[in-house]
Parts: structure tokens; C-alpha cells; sequence
């Protein structure tokens, strides 16, 4: 499993490194990103679709057609449309998810933005959502976009996630450190 993940991670983030250099050229990356979130919002809401880029049991020029054609529908930059069907052509339509968002990082990154994901029990109101970011920002440089969602099983507190960093107050994690306390001292 590890193989096909790395196998997906390579390929997606050579094609959104290629296509993120020839938005930079063309002064089209923001263009590009739209482009590429429609395309995102057909796989995240499509189980058929989602299926058919996943499937390699679909011909390849079944699939290159379908891709010209939604691109065109879409109204999508040739650019794009022509990234996404070189990655059909080669067999890799499977990664297009991941380069998209993969695509979405390197943008992201070109901005200075950072993205935390903040998980509490219930809906954080805007009060709250800027004291995290304020105090976030005190700590690190750069535009802080915030995405919050809610977790029931967290039972209370946050877990709040910014780059590669974890930080969990949630009381199920206290809870599971304390009952690992009790199963040393017993």
C-alpha cells in the first residue's frame, strides 16, 4: 500500500511542480487553481467519477476523451486541460486528486499562507477562530487560513493542526493518557 501511495505522491507532485513553473511563466497560477478546484469539486462530489480516474479497467482513449471533454466544457485554460491529459496518456489519471491538491500546496506556499486545521466538539464562533489565529500568528510568519471543523469524539478542548506540527488538548486524549498511567502503576 505504502508503494502506491508514494507511487501517487511522486507523480501528482511532478505534474503540479510542471504546471505550478508554467503558471508562474504565464502569470497564471491563481487562473489555474480555479480551474483545477473545479475540477476537484466533480471528484469530491462524484462517486462514479472519483471511480472512473481511480479505475484503470477503462480504456485510455475512453478516458482521454472524457477528460478533453469535460475540460472543454468546463471552459478550463488549455494548459490545464493539456496537463490533465498528458497524465491520462501515461496512465496517471489515478493521481489527479492528489496533484491538484498538490497543486493547491505549491500555491499556497508562493502566497505565504498557512493552512491550521482547528477540531473542537462544537462550531467555534469568529471570536475564537481569531484568538487561534492571533496566537498562531505570534509564532509564525505568514498569512493563517484557518479551517475548523467539529468532532463529537474528542469529548472537549482542540486539536489543532499547523504544517506537520499536532497539537491536542482534547479531553479523549487526556482520558487515553491517564488510563495509560493507571495500566503502568497496575
Amino acid at each position: 500500500m505504502s508503494e502506491i501511495t508514494s507511487l501517487t505522491k511522486d507523480a501528482s507532485f511532478r505534474y503540479a511542480n510542471a504546471l505550478f513553473n508554467l503558471a508562474l511563466e504565464t502569470n497564471s497560477a491563481h487562473k489555474f487553481e480555479e480551474d483545477l478546484d473545479k475540477i476537484l469539486k466533480i471528484i469530491n462530489e462524484d462517486p462514479n467519477f472519483s471511480l472512473f480516474i481511480k479505475s484503470p479497467l477503462y480504456p485510455r482513449e475512453n478516458q482521454l476523451s472524457t477528460m478533453k471533454a469535460i475540460g472543454l466544457n468546463l471552459k478550463l485554460h488549455a494548459n490545464v486541460i493539456n496537463t490533465i491529459l498528458v497524465m491520462t496518456s501515461k496512465r496517471r489519471l489515478f493521481a489527479l486528486k492528489e496533484m491538484i491538491l498538490q497543486y493547491k500546496d505549491l500555491c499556497r506556499n508562493d502566497r505565504n499562507e498557512l493552512v491550521v486545521e482547528v477540531a473542537s466538539v462544537s462550531e467555534l464562533n469568529q471570536s475564537d477562530l481569531e484568538k487561534i489565529k492571533k496566537s498562531i500568528n505570534s509564532k509564525v510568519d505568514g498569512n493563517i487560513i484557518i479551517k475548523s471543523k467539529t468532532d463529537p469524539n474528542i469529548l472537549g478542548g482542540l486539536i489543532v493542526k499547523v504544517g506537520s506540527k499536532l497539537i491536542d488538548t482534547s479531553i479523549r486524549s487526556k482520558l487515553a493518557k491517564l488510563k495509560n498511567n493507571l495500566k503502568e502503576v497496575g
